[in-house]
């Protein structure tokens, strides 16, 4: 169920507290990407959780209790219950109500003015020198929205005790030790009776009980039977899909794999108290953009601006399967194109509180990279495919996927329809177009190269080249990398057949995947993963292809490696190709 709130300021709040060094304001707002202030999902979060401990020590809850209640609803790195990630609630950012408003008028004197402070030493109870400062702060009388996603399953006392603690938040913000911050909370259009002498239009019970009524029906999920469907995913907010964690940095990954859509949809039928073993079955591919593009690894581009016949400056695209030099005669370099299908916003930092001494622990300062949800001022559109069991009927639902979903990242909408195979070029047809192009680039360098340096491809100029193309992380069942050219035909079924490596025209990523097990609440073991764009070439004899035709279907159909089922393994045979081309050279990347 969500849960709707408004914070209205009863005396100016700032907003977060954040340095600007050798600017003219010291301490700034924190805004959001339009230019309006905005108190982060964390912040709300984090002091909402420090009420509920308060009150419940206050009635004398033991510490376990205490501590079981709040790793229960709010979270704890490093302790979890099996499935209680489903019980978490997700906290939305605090945004301005009523933004158009604001659109028409002048933002910055409605909004924000400053003033200035002065630090003090507390020993001698006198100014520090030089230690003159200013800061912007939100006028009073503004009044902020956000919300909570609670799960319908949830106990009326545990929820009850939960909004009576946001109903009892009175400050928030920093620089609350000054005299600034103070608020009042209205929950679904109601206050607490006798709270700033505001008289309750409802009470809590009452509210409550409308929530219930208004939550969603529960789901039961008897048939296994799964349907396939096409999605397509819309960025509501920003998000953070982990790649790795360097001390207190996070970096995120450009993309969005299937798994974290499988995780999400298991999560969000799961609170509708649907069967999870049912749920496990689900399947998902990555979120591609619409136009279906894979960032291939063979694919190219000049690393310097170059001219072409026409003595344009220019950058030139070509793919290395098909041309395998490296560079030119002319010492022209090229470099893998590194075209992200997301894009990275900003970095998000964030410190520990202690919560016995109310300050920030050393060292404890932490740097998250978040990727945009926009573009061209635009929610990102995102589509794939998945299998869901046919008794769901719903087509469309809001999703919270990545890392940091409960703190105000990673919403999304998803929306399936009814999945239609595309009309596609039969794979024979993409075989022979490719070898065609692999044996005109070698018949090319015939006469012009030094017969010993292409020796190799002399001899496979009248065979048939098969490239196999990743499209997502291939998830492979080995302790080490060997041999990736015949590791991967050991995962194909294709090791006693006659396919040849060719290495020169292969581009091969390997890393290591990370992850995190929302069903039984532990990290998962790092695997070793082709990654995503990867290109494995091989050559056969001039007809051989033709009796594979069956297996390579198979293989584009079903996949290679572990975890299919989450979006891991899917591979395209031969895509399609074009020529070299260029590019008007401040186009490139």
């Amino acid at each position: 169920m969500r849960i709707n709130y408004e914070v209205e300021l009863l005396l100016p709040a700032v907003t977060a507290s954040l340095g600007v060094i050798g600017k003219d304001v010291d301490i700034t707002v924190k805004r959001d990407k339009d230019g309006y202030p905005i108190f982060n999902a964390k912040h709300i979060k984090g002091i909402l959780r420090e009420r509920v401990y308060q009150f419940k020590k206050a009635l004398g809850v033991e510490e376990d209790k205490v501590n079981s209640f709040i790793h229960k609803y709010f979270g704890a790195s490093g302790s979890y219950i099996k499935n209680e990630n489903f019980m978490q609630i997700r906290f939305s950012n605090l945004t301005i109500k009523d933004k158009e408003v604001f659109k028409k008028r002048e933002f910055s004197s409605r909004l924000v003015r400053n003033r200035y402070g002065i630090g003090i030493n507390r020993k001698t109870k006198s100014t520090i020198p030089q230690s003159l400062f200013n800061y912007e702060f939100l006028v009073r009388n503004n009044v902020f929205e956000g919300s909570l996603d609670v799960n319908d399953g949830i106990e009326n006392n545990d929820l009850k005790f939960i909004l009576a603690c946001l109903f009892h938040l009175d400050k928030i913000g920093g620089m609350k030790s000054r005299g600034i911050g103070k608020v009042r909370v209205k929950i679904n259009g109601n206050y607490l009776e006798g709270e700033n002498g505001v008289k309750a239009t409802k009470s809590l019970d009452k509210i409550i009980n409308e929530l219930k009524r208004e939550s969603n029906e529960k789901l039961d999920l008897k048939d296994e039977k799964l349907i396939k469907y096409k999605y397509t995913l819309e960025l509501k907010e920003t998000a953070v899909f982990k790649s790795r964690e360097l001390g207190n940095y996070v970096e995120s990954r450009k993309s969005i794999q299937g798994s974290t859509i499988r995780g999400a949809l298991i999560e969000y039928f799961h609170k509708k108290e649907a069967n999870l073993d049912i749920l496990k079955k689900i399947e998902a591919s990555d979120a591609i953009r619409e136009d279906n593009k894979i960032n291939l690894a063979s694919l190219f581009v000049t690393k310097y601006c170059v001219k072409n016949d026409e003595n344009k400056i220019v950058s030139m695209y070509e793919d290395k399967v098909i041309f395998s030099e490296t560079e030119y005669k002319d010492g022209t370099k090229y470099e893998r194109t590194s075209i992200p299908e997301l894009k990275n916003t900003g970095n998000e930092l964030s410190v520990k509180i202690n919560t016995k001494v109310k300050s920030a622990e050393n060292g404890m300062l932490f740097n998250t990279e978040y990727i945009s949800n926009t573009e061209n001022s635009k929610n990102i559109i995102l589509v794939g495919d998945l299998k869901l069991p046919k008794e769901i009927t719903e087509n469309k639902f809001t999703i919270y996927i990545g890392k940091y979903k409960f703190k105000g990242f990673g919403k999304a909408t998803i929306t399936i329809e009814k999945y239609s195979d595309k009309i596609e070029t039969d794979i024979i047809d993409r075989i022979n177009e490719l070898s065609t192009k692999v044996q005109e680039d070698i018949k090319s360098k015939i006469g012009k190269e030094k017969e010993k340096d292409i020796e190799d491809e002399i001899e496979d100029k009248d065979k048939k080249t098969i490239c196999f193309d990743l499209y997502s992380d291939m998830i492979i069942p080995f302790t080490d990398i060997y041999d990736a050219g015949e590791q991967f035909l050991m995962l194909a079924g294709l090791k006693d057949e006659n396919f040849k490596f060719n290495p020169k025209r292969s581009f091969i990523n390997t890393g290591k995947l990370e992850g995190f097990n929302i069903i039984n609440g532990i990290r998962k073991v790092d695997e070793l993963i082709f990654v995503k764009g990867s290109v494995f070439t091989y050559t056969i004899e001039e007809n051989d292809h033709i009796k594979f035709k069956e297996k390579l279907i198979k293989i584009e159909e079903n996949g290679l490696g572990l975890r299919k089922n989450e979006g891991f393994g899917r591979i395209r045979i031969c895509t399609e190709r074009g020529d070299k081309y260029e590019l008007p050279c401040k186009k490139r990347g």
